[in-house]
């Protein structure tokens, strides 16, 4: 059986590698055709309507998840939860910003959030599987990262030679890590079914957006890419549920309120 430093020593050399390849990649500019979505109709004045209304999910998510804060089981992960649950609460505005009026300025915000969450729930994990102190250090130090990838990308796409690999490594390197921190860490409190479930949701999501014309002139009322928001929030709700809480109280001096 591998030691835990041999272990820690395998999700080291998985990231030094992705790291690596990205570096020596050429730069990756945004495709301008990422912005042209199969389903573009308006309804009732809105742009894009169902890409845009099919976000809602994520605010509900990260409210659900808010007011479970103050119930959790663990201390040691209430700043990197209450953080992810904040993120994935503003996905639903930012994706809805972009989606409104898809083009690089408004897809920031949209990546912003996101990248958040990413390292939050990347710190989550590390936290609570492979590397539990410093937690603080780690959760913020993640998220300057992500913040900083989004960033970097703007920042280049306004100079015309736009450059996505810090963001790439940023959002799939903790989808990468996932399965092998699932597999070789035990569990301490984080729950690996719902785990697993948010993962494989994740999956389906983005294959969701990558079919996103074919499902439009499959169902004729709806594309991929608004179904794939849904089933990327359900991932979310997921992750957050996998955080364990105590049941809440129904009396009144000790319930729950969003934080």
């Amino acid at each position: 059986m591998l030691s835990h430093a041999n272990r820690i020593g395998i999700l080291g050399g998985i990231t030094m590698v992705a790291a690596i390849a990205l570096f020596f990649a050429e730069p990756i500019a945004q495709d301008p055709n990422y912005h042209q979505f199969a389903d573009a109709r308006p309804l009732c004045g809105l742009a894009n309507f169902w890409n845009v209304v099919s976000n809602l999910p994520f605010p509900a998510a990260g409210c659900l998840g808010l007011s479970r804060h103050g119930r959790l089981s663990q201390s040691e992960c209430a700043e990197a939860y209450r953080v992810m649950c904040w993120s994935v609460l503003l996905v639903g505005f930012g994706s809805a910003y972009y989606h409104a009026n898809p083009a690089n300025d408004t897809l920031l915000w949209d990546r912003l959030p996101m990248t958040v969450a990413f390292m939050a729930l990347f710190a989550l994990m590390l936290g609570e599987r492979v590397l539990p102190s410093q937690n603080r250090f780690r959760l913020w130090l993640l998220v300057a990262a992500g913040v900083a990838s989004a960033f970097y990308w703007s920042w280049t796409e306004s100079l015309g030679r736009g450059d996505l690999r810090p963001y790439l490594l940023v959002q799939f390197l903790p989808i990468l890590l996932m399965p092998f921190i699932l597999l070789m860490f035990p569990e301490r409190y984080l729950s690996n079914r719902l785990l697993l479930a948010a993962f494989a949701l994740y999956f389906v999501a983005k294959l969701l957006e990558h079919f996103d014309g074919r499902i439009f002139s499959m169902l004729g009322f709806m594309g991929g890419h608004a179904i794939k928001h849904v089933a990327a929030a359900a991932a979310a709700l997921c992750i957050i549920y996998a955080v364990p809480a105590r049941r809440a109280n129904v009396s009144k001096s000790q319930g729950n309120h969003c934080h």
